[in-house]
């Protein structure tokens, strides 16, 4: 499964090779601090990971005085995660913002001390129905991926699907939008559509655009893949927009015969040295090497590009199996760790699919197809992590990592079935110690805790550090937002349903800055702080 979008002139590629237009190259965001989340997971290696907080602390939650503090409604339904910015200036009055989009093509600011509205909805077109479409299961479909903000610019940048006629047309269009006003920027909204390229066609109708956007060296990156049902023939897309050009897109396309997506809801991450990496889903592939089921890196210098080199790819050694049983491994997208010392593979990549396996790869040389048995032997480093890892739907909400000061780092896993040993829970988050062998250092991990059992979670966010971590999480069946002690998975704080409105789509995800944490349910945002 994967999501989609359109705009003038881009290159595509095929497996060995792409060569492409390229826009100009601007400065890259601001590092993201405690007081914002520009985009999804709040850095573009998707750790979801804010050190800076210092509010918000196992005590101080549990306090009795962390609570709801208010809720503002918006039109249509949230799938984004909200974003924030600090110090921006409406009015001449420095103010923090948090930002919401919804399927209805709609995009809003509100003020985060209070909740009152400070523009929109500001709209991006009508969107497209449901019954238009030939499958999929969100009506009607709008913005469905999570935005992401350029402080450099004070612009925000979100894409929605959008048509001018009762769905006989379907367009991708990305709006630019001042932080303060809403306004929409000169020269947008851009459509995106890229023309067909190594016999490929991009079909807006067929394809979903789901996964977060990032902003790179002036460039915005968007990826693509289809909808719920794998209809039409669709592929995996990263188009690149210049923000000075948009005009002079530069694309990516997964080069199977159909299917491929990347569609995951934490879209792309990046590296310091500005690679992307995009997790794909299944094909019909029956044996072929086609990019299905894998993450793959893409350089962004001088223009987007993949090199058709194993070093720079990685599928797990079932990955036919996994196309045919609909297992993504792309039902996640790749968390880039920070560099690990003391390891002889210190730039490693983490990615856990559908199957609930987790695997550690090697960002310096990627691999290519793995050798293992499906479940270890992958990669670096690859063990099952919830339930038998024999087929089934584990893991779909995207993962983070806490680093204590003190030793401990940990990878976040949200899933469902079966937890695994030592722990006897169903569903939740799994923190996995990364370890290096003394003798070897060959990178591994354990189980470091489990958290109580959830449902369905959506993808953790992380606050603090050493005595101060937590994790944030929101079971998307119960409604209830979860605060863990990020050393040992112990509960700090839990919400009724009735705080945090209670419905919830899958993947959720929550913002954590300055001392608030804020929440997109179905249909409002709502906020959560210290009284």
């Amino acid at each position: 499964m994967t999501r989609g979008k359109w705009v003038r002139r881009v290159g595509v590629l095929a497996l060995a090779s792409l060569t492409l237009l390229a826009g100009p190259v601007l400065g890259a965001p601001p590092a993201p601090g405690g007081a914002e989340v520009l985009m999804f997971h709040g850095d573009p290696g998707r750790t979801g990971w804010n050190a800076a907080e210092s509010v918000l602390t196992p005590s101080s939650v549990a306090s009795g005085a962390f609570r709801r503090l208010w809720t503002s409604q918006v039109e249509g339904e949230i799938y984004a995660e909200p974003l924030v910015a600090r110090n921006v200036s409406v009015g001449g009055v420095a103010r923090t913002l948090v930002y919401a989009v919804t399927n209805r093509d709609l995009v809003y600011a509100f003020d985060a001390a209070g909740g009152g509205r400070v523009w929109g909805p500001v709209s991006l077109g009508t969107p497209v129905t449901r019954g238009s479409l030939a499958c999929g299961n969100i009506d009607p479909v709008g913005i469905t991926s999570t935005p992401v903000i350029d402080r450099a610019s004070s612009t925000l940048y979100a894409v929605g699907l959008a048509t001018p006629d009762g769905g006989r047309t379907k367009v991708y269009k990305m709006a630019a939008l001042d932080l303060a006003t809403g306004a929409m920027r000169q020269g947008w909204p851009a459509v995106i559509a890229p023309p067909q390229a190594s016999g490929l066609r991009f079909d807006p109708p067929a394809q979903q655009q789901r996964g977060a956007l990032l902003v790179l060296h002036g460039i915005v990156y968007i990826p693509f893949g289809g909808y719920f049902g794998d209809c039409g023939v669709y592929h995996g897309w990263v188009v690149g927009v210049p923000v000075s050009d948009p005009a002079g897109q530069q694309a990516f396309v997964t080069p199977t015969g159909r299917m491929g997506g990347i569609w995951a809801t934490g879209g792309i991450a990046a590296d310091a040295a500005g690679n992307l990496y995009a997790a794909t889903g299944n094909s019909d592939s029956e044996g072929r090497v086609d990019l299905s089921n894998s993450v793959v890196r893409l350089a962004t210098m001088p223009v987007l590009s993949f090199s058709g080199r194993p070093s720079d790819f990685f599928a797990p050694s079932n990955f036919v199996d996994l196309n045919e049983t609909d297992t993504d491994l792309g039902s996640t997208a790749p968390l880039v760790l920070p560099r690990q010392s003391g390891t002889s593979t210190p730039d490693l990549i983490f990615i856990a699919g559908k199957q609930g396996v987790g695997y550690l790869v090697n960002r310096a040389n990627m691999g290519g197809v793995g050798h293992g048995n499906g479940v270890t032997g992958e990669g670096v480093y690859s063990r099952c992590i919830f339930s038998a890892c024999r087929g089934g739907r584990q893991v779909f909400s995207d993962t983070a990592y806490w680093d204590s000061g003190a030793g401990a780092k940990l990878i976040l896993v949200p899933g469902r079935g079966s937890q695994p040993a030592p722990c006897r829970g169903t569903g939740g988050v799994v923190a996995l110690r990364l370890e290096a062998s003394p003798s070897t250092g060959a990178s591994s991990f354990e189980v470091a805790w489990c958290s109580p059992s959830m449902e369905d979670p959506g993808a953790p966010a992380v606050s603090g550090s050493g005595q101060d971590g937590l994790v944030w999480d929101v079971d998307a069946v119960s409604g209830i937002l979860y605060a863990l002690r990020a050393s040992t998975g112990g509960k700090v704080y839990e919400s009724t349903p009735q705080d945090t409105g209670g419905e919830f789509h899958r993947f959720i995800t929550p913002a954590i800055a300055n001392g608030s944490v804020y929440v997109g349910s179905v249909h409002a945002v709502t906020a959560f702080g210290l009284r």
